[in-house]
């Protein structure tokens, strides 16, 4: 698989299997890494981001499904965040596999190199989860997480993001400009705009646009995929109870694990050689296939 550094390639060949928004679940991570090390020598796996930070709390104390005021729904069975486990397994699989696994940046991964601090679970995920790693392997965190791509593609016809690609692109290229330090909130982005430019603000603008939308609209999705020669983007980023959820003929969202019950939870498994012309190509027990 030949990469640049803020997107993944695949190749022709061989099978992909997909996951999304782990949040610190290492039972689940060791069920998709079983998963996946049962598909071959061939086979590849692309978590889609937000592997990091879930809750500290015991079984006892986690909310109702729904949430308390000010809490986030946890749904599914209790767990207790596994970040830095699943983080150094991740490496070492990575290592056994070369070239065949693989992680997207997420916001919740953005947040200890530069980006907005989450605050899901504590009021500074990062800064939590740095305190619990210590000085030195908060460094080495943070080196791990720059080398990260920001999207993958497979020339079966599918784009991969970690939340809806909300951007403006003229060609793939501009991925490689984008500066993991530098960001600039749509909100702002918005406030912006009515000034002079500053050098760099259009990257920080566009890495602005990629980590935090939950859905586009149809039209946006197919410009994008036009500048990426795709045919259907898939991403993860928003809960959806049922496992996932399309959106019009472009869009899969993908729910494998935060907040989920354990029989809604879904995997994405595709044939590379294969193509994928629409979302309807990626059929419920085929395509799309249950964790448990």
């Amino acid at each position: 698989m030949a990469n640049s550094p803020k997107l993944a390639r695949y190749p022709d060949h061989g099978r992909l299997l997909v996951a999304a928004d782990l949040h610190g679940n290492l039972r689940d991570f060791l069920s998709i890494v079983a998963r996946f090390e049962g598909m071959g020598d061939d086979a590849h796996l692309l978590f889609l981001g937000d592997l990091l930070h879930g809750p500290l709390l015991a079984p006892e104390g986690w909310p109702a499904p729904a949430g308390g005021p000010g809490q986030p729904p946890l749904r599914g069975r209790p767990y207790r965040d596994e970040s830095p486990a699943i983080i150094l397994g991740l490496q070492l699989l990575a290592e056994r596999c070369p070239g065949r696994v693989t992680a997207l940046l997420g916001n919740h991964e953005h947040a200890h190199i530069g980006g907005p601090r989450t605050a899901v679970f504590a009021r500074d995920e990062a800064g939590a989860l740095e305190q619990r790693l210590g000085i030195e392997n908060s460094v080495w965190l943070a080196s791990f997480l720059k080398t990260l791509p920001l999207w993958a593609i497979a020339p079966c016809g599918v784009l991969f993001s970690h939340a809806a690609p909300a951007a403006e692109l003229a060609s793939l290229s501009e991925l490689e400009a984008i500066d993991y330090r530098r960001y600039l909130a749509p909100k702002a982005e918005a406030r912006s705009r009515a000034k002079a430019p500053k050098p760099g603000e259009a990257t920080a603008r566009l890495f602005g646009q990629l980590l935090w939308e939950q859905a586009l609209p149809p039209f946006k999705a197919q410009a994008l995929l036009g500048v990426a020669a795709a045919q259907v983007i898939v991403y993860g980023h928003a809960v959806i109870p049922t496992g996932y959820q399309t959106i019009g003929y472009e869009q899969l969202i993908l729910s494998s694990s935060f907040a989920m019950e354990d029989e809604h939870k879904k995997i994405l498994v595709l044939d590379l050689g294969s193509t994928y012309t629409t979302v309807e190509d990626l059929r419920p027990g085929i395509e799309l296939q249950p964790l448990y």
